[in-house]
């Protein structure tokens, strides 16, 4: 089985270069369900892959028929797995074409009606992976496979949903030596959850993972926390857990574990959790214990849209939480979605204004984007402003940081009462005057305990040299944007009177 992550390099455009490459999660845990199985895979990324067809028929000829090619897809990566796997069937009729993760768990039919895909897998496949490759491996009836769907005699067939892990310590570990030689991937990351058990309308994680919340023991995350630092030299690690607070008295225990060993002195952490999760004491602690930056994401500084996208807390929770977190030490680092059902221009530059009223350290600001499988999908659908180009191409939240100027990408959904136009001018005004700030600059370079600060001053140097070309591209688009969108506001304030523009302040 030859196991693909889709990844299209192109969707971040100039900022691509800047980026570290992470090893792809999902991927990692079904190359290490193939090495307990016995299971010969071939793992290829088109993150960073060159050549990749080439690489790819090499490898081929190692195979034995049915040759078995797997995709692991993300909507952003949509268009580049059907590309990819178009080429394939072309080159191999015979081969079978599976496609799996958030996107075709969402819209299985949309991916079966592509006539080279011949099954997706839908959600979690970690129990049925074994049973899942043998019964297509030996072309077997696949009926029984659970989370599986398919074609047969003209109709499309979803099977019952694949069960979940409800323990996630009877996962292999999770299999770093795989990606240890492969120098463009950072290692600094953990996952020791899966499942969230929020409703907000915008996250399309709960696709695969569930509202179900499971986490790893506290011995076993304290493990990876070792090995990560023993055997691959880790310093910084991030929890990529979606709230890593859901359960604080697992994190008081390794919390425990950590300061035990004294590698609170030797790793700088990073986590995201919501506002209502956290309370002074556990801050103390995690700030003690090394945990130096926490992500919140705040979407929006008004309690009613914070209801409409069901985030399920209030904004003085939220101003209280981060207040708590910038007293206490943390590097604080937050996103505002923009484009939200019914919210006006007004509602975003209050964003601004919180975020420069709390003294955020690091902030982004995103264009709403209507992930299949969410309720904004459905809201956007509904509302008959569901907007796709091609294969997904515009279903990106930060498109109006990383497009071309002069040839902007079409959002994927803009709510009644509000423009294209102004919602890009507002992320682009919203950036200007919260960055435009010499504390912020001075805040995320200079910060000694955050995660850039523990770069080498050789490593820093040496990255900024390897850089400069496309740094100098980056800077002018930079430049072109922020003067267009300059002109736009001089324009538009000179029309209008006085009392009726908004202030930043």
């Amino acid at each position: 089985m030859i196991l693909i992550n889709s990844s299209s390099k192109s969707s971040l455009k100039i900022f691509h270069a800047f980026l570290p490459s992470f090893v792809p999660v999902a991927s990692g845990w079904i190359l290490a369900l193939a090495q307990r199985h016995n299971i010969k895979v071939q793992f290829f990324d088109e993150h960073i892959e060159e050549n990749l067809l080439e690489k790819i028929d090499l490898h081929v000829k190692k195979m034995d028929r049915p040759y078995i090619f797997g995709f692991s897809i993300l909507t952003a990566s949509f268009k580049n797995a059907v590309l990819l796997s178009e080429n394939l069937k072309q080159r191999y009729p015979d081969s079978i074409i599976l496609f799996g993760g958030v996107h075709p768990s969402a819209l299985p039919e949309e991916s079966l009606l592509l006539p080279q895909v011949d099954f997706v897998f839908r959600g979690e496949v970690d129990l049925v992976f074994a049973d899942l490759y043998n019964t297509l491996k030996n072309r077997q009836d696949v009926s029984k496979i659970k989370g599986l769907s398919y074609k047969l005699d003209g109709k499309i067939i979803h099977n019952p949903a694949a069960p979940i892990v409800t323990n996630l310590d009877e996962l292999p570990d999770f299999p770093y030596h795989i990606f240890k030689n492969e120098k463009k991937y950072d290692f600094d990351f953990m996952a020791t959850s899966r499942g969230c058990p929020y409703d907000c309308i915008f996250c399309s994680n709960r696709v695969v993972t569930g509202k179900n919340y499971r986490y790893k023991s506290t011995e076993s995350v304290f493990a990876e926390i070792k090995k990560l630092y023993y055997e691959y030299n880790q310093r910084t690690i991030g929890f990529l857990d979606d709230n890593l607070l859901v359960n604080k008295n697992r994190i008081y225990e390794l919390l425990k574990m950590i300061r035990a060993s004294e590698m609170n002195n030797k790793i700088v952490f990073g986590f995201q959790t919501r506002a209502d999760n956290v309370d002074e004491k556990i801050l103390t602690e995690m700030f003690n214990t090394g945990f130096k930056t926490i992500f919140f994401g705040i979407e929006s500084a008004n309690d009613r849209l914070l209801k409409i996208i069901k985030k399920g807390e209030k904004l003085e929770e939220i101003e209280h939480a981060v207040k708590m977190a910038k007293k206490i030490g943390f590097h604080v680092y937050s996103t505002f979605i923009y484009g939200l059902p019914t919210e006006t221009h007004a509602d975003r530059m209050a964003c601004v204004q919180l975020s420069r009223r709390l003294k955020i350290d690091t902030v982004r600001f995103n264009n709403a984007t209507p992930y299949p499988g969410t309720e904004l999908y459905r809201i956007a659908k509904k509302e008959g402003r569901l907007n796709v180009i091609g294969l997904y191409e515009n279903f990106l939240s930060v498109s109006t940081l990383i497009e071309n100027p002069f040839a902007p990408i079409p959002f994927s959904y803009v709510p009644e009462g509000s423009s294209e136009s102004e919602i890009r001018k507002d992320i682009l005004l919203s950036y200007l005057y919260t960055y435009l700030n010499f504390d912020i600059l001075k805040r995320i370079f200079l910060r000694p305990d955050s995660s850039i600060g523990k770069i080498g001053r050789a490593e820093r140097i040496a990255f900024v040299i390897r850089k400069i070309p496309a740094a100098i591209v980056l800077i002018s688009l930079l430049v072109v944007k922020f003067s267009m969108m300059l002109g736009y506001v001089a324009f538009h304030s000179f029309k209008k009177r006085p009392s009726e523009t908004v202030k930043l302040s």
